[in-house]
């Protein structure tokens, strides 16, 4: 069997074609045969919205300075994307060893997330300020790593 589905928005409290749903609902259940099924309905996900993606890209230009500064070695932006990845996303090889995950298909309320737990660690661990997109030192770090502030 083919699987079957169709979105919706829901607004207000209310589906504005909350009919037309019912009868092609019951169009279907009414065509299958006999046996076992299952019916999902899920959210809808957003994927992370490039204003994020830039965020996190700045803030980890703002965390390799900092962590650069106080070993003396030359860190990354991508180097501390990986650590944070890992520490926040980690993914369990069959072997146990852990890789770092990716942000790259998580949906905005995962990335915002992501990036919450990114600030309060850089803040509480580093004492390092992450700034917000209204902020001079956002639009000066936003400048050196191309994204746009």
């Amino acid at each position: 069997m083919a699987k079957r589905s169709f979105k919706f928005v829901k607004e207000g409290g209310s589906i504005p074609q909350q009919q037309d749903m019912q009868s092609t609902l019951r169009m279907w259940l009414d065509s299958l045969g006999n046996g076992s099924y299952v019916l999902t309905v899920e959210r809808v996900q957003k994927p992370r919205s490039n204003p994020q993606n830039a965020l996190m890209w700045v803030w980890f230009g703002v965390i390799a300075q900092a962590w650069s500064e106080a070993t003396g070695r030359a860190i990354t932006p991508q180097n501390v994307h990986d650590a944070y990845c890992m520490m926040f996303l980690p993914v369990t090889m069959p072997n146990g060893t852990n890789l770092p995950g990716s942000t790259k298909r998580l949906s905005t309320e995962e990335f915002t997330d992501f990036l919450n737990k990114v600030q309060a660690d850089a803040a509480s661990e580093y004492g390092i300020h992450l700034p917000s997109p209204d902020e001079a030192l956002y639009s000066q770090f936003a400048e050196a790593f191309g994204y746009s502030a």
